[in-house]
């Protein structure tokens, strides 16, 4: 087990508009996007060391954990009504900065050019999607069983899928992480694939004008044909974005690496921050 891993002491959420919002510390705020088949607790290793520097504005995204379902399936839709209700969370807020994480590092540079301008800081992606169809890619996931009728079967199943595509290893069936993910897929009501599989990474990121950091850990499975080619093609749009490889981190890789994850995120956006600041 992670042992950074523990459940921050979490408020109830703010339901705004299809967002639940939750805010942790104080500080300049840091907006936390989850990924596929998640909540907010993909930062569960992450939120309390971020929150001693920010104040973090952890999501759950239209049709995850406990924000309301989303009103259908249209990707651009999805984008145009979480750039709409962000807006609503924030309103009273100045500039803040934007991390997202997979599907949810997808959903931050879409909506990273729809912001006035101004009001974003910095854009860290996190493994993000949205690099199209990875032709060719296995992943060894099994089938899982209903947890009321086979609770063993469950856990093993999901154990063995986050080591096929979330972390670097298959977690033991009795690690708490195991708990954390079967409940987020009992909770998913929107299929993130819509948008994290569409070839649209590349030109929202055309569109950002604040600084860029984007974090993969070197051992991430999604990454097809791998992390060089889609940290390249990043470097060709973008080619002052800042890029790091997380060594032996998979593709959860701020839960593997919570302490590298996090210092590498306070250390950008406290300079981008300052770079903004008048002298």
């Amino acid at each position: 087990m992670n042992a950074s891993l523990r459940s921050p002491a979490s408020p109830a959420p703010a339901i705004v508009g299809t967002l639940a919002v939750r805010r942790f510390g104080a500080g300049r705020p840091l907006v936390l996007l989850h990924g596929g088949s998640g909540s907010f607790t993909h930062w569960a290793a992450n939120i309390d060391r971020l929150a001693r520097r920010f104040e973090v504005v952890a999501l759950d995204l239209p049709g995850y954990g406990d924000a309301p379902r989303p009103a259908g399936r249209d990707p651009e839709a999805y984008v145009a009504a979480l750039a709409d209700d962000l807006a609503a969370a924030l309103a009273d807020e100045g500039p803040f900065g934007l991390v997202g994480f997979s599907f949810g590092g997808t959903l931050a540079a879409a909506l990273a050019g729809r912001l006035p301008a101004g009001k974003l800081t910095a854009l860290t992606l996190l493994g993000p999607g949205g690099f199209g169809v990875p032709e060719g890619r296995r992943l060894p996931v099994v089938p899982t069983p209903s947890a009321a009728q086979d609770p063993e079967g469950h856990r093993a199943a999901v154990a063995q899928n986050l080591g096929a595509f979330m972390m670097s290893r298959v977690p033991p069936a009795a690690d708490p992480v195991v708990d954390l993910h079967s409940a987020n897929i009992a909770r998913q009501r929107f299929d993130s694939r819509v948008i994290s599989l569409a070839d649209r990474l590349v030109g929202d990121l055309a569109r950002v004008e604040c600084p860029l950091q984007v974090i993969w850990g070197t051992k991430d499975q999604l990454c097809v044909p791998s992390v060089a080619h889609r940290a390249g093609l990043v470097r060709a749009v973008r080619p002052n974005a800042e890029i790091h490889l997380v060594p032996g981190a998979g593709h959860w890789v701020q839960y593997e690496a919570p302490d590298a994850v996090c210092a590498l995120i306070e250390t950008f956006h406290d300079q981008a921050f300052s770079n903004q600041v008048p002298s």
